[in-house]
């Protein structure tokens, strides 16, 4: 049975209606039997390729401000959870929860605003958050481990951020890079997903069978 998204004036009389969550329940199973597994790869594994490359990109930006600043293993882990760790599972989290959903039910009838939406979100957790959430970790660690001599962030709020803006010069190419990277890859991925529902959806609605809605 196949599962299509329609307005509740164009279903057929015949047709199983779902709701929403009943119909990602019904895909989910789907997809979990579905014996070829080179068909559904994309919506298998997308969310965890997304969430390992954000962990590459925030590890190499934390990594980046923690050397500059001579922290060595202090707060290590401490700067890590939230830098690294954090953007990882939100990442993972966001598309499983606002991308996914709208990739099986379609309901904007618009794949590349959904994959646009999904680079924004993969962009945003990859680089941009630990581009801010990274230095003032550092700045943090720095201050109270007497690492590094910080101007007051209270009297001295421009020497802070032309401070940040010295230290984000010689990794500003690579953390463009890891942007792009980032937003390229969860287009390209969620299409990827988009092409996986489709083929299920077309193998499973052959002539003359019914098919389930999503209303």
């Amino acid at each position: 049975m196949a599962l299509l998204h329609k307005k509740k004036t164009d279903v057929p009389e015949d047709a199983v209606k779902l709701t929403e969550t009943q119909a990602l329940v019904y895909f989910g199973k789907i997809i979990e039997g579905w014996e070829n597994r080179s068909d559904v790869w994309p919506l298998i594994y997308t969310p965890g390729i997304l969430g390992s490359a954000t962990v590459v990109s925030s590890i190499y930006i934390n990594s980046h401000y923690r050397a500059r600043l001579k922290l060595g293993t202090f707060g290590r882990l401490s700067s890590y959870l939230p830098a690294v760790v954090l953007p990882a599972i939100m990442t993972t989290f966001f598309h499983k929860a606002f991308i996914v959903p709208d990739v099986i039910l379609n309901p904007t009838g618009c794949p590349v605003c959904v994959q646009t939406r999904a680079g924004l979100i993969q962009a945003g957790f990859s680089t941009a958050y630990p581009m801010l959430l990274a230095p003032m970790s550092a700045f943090m660690f720095a201050t109270r481990h007497f690492t590094y001599r910080l101007p007051s962030i209270t009297s001295e709020p421009r020497e802070v951020f032309r401070l940040y803006r010295r230290m984000t010069g010689p990794i500003t190419l690579a953390a463009t890079a890891f942007l792009a990277f980032n937003l390229l890859l969860s287009m390209f991925l969620t299409g990827k997903e988009v092409e996986a529902v489709y083929r299920i959806n077309l193998a499973l609605e052959p002539v003359g069978e019914e098919r389930g809605d999503s209303d």
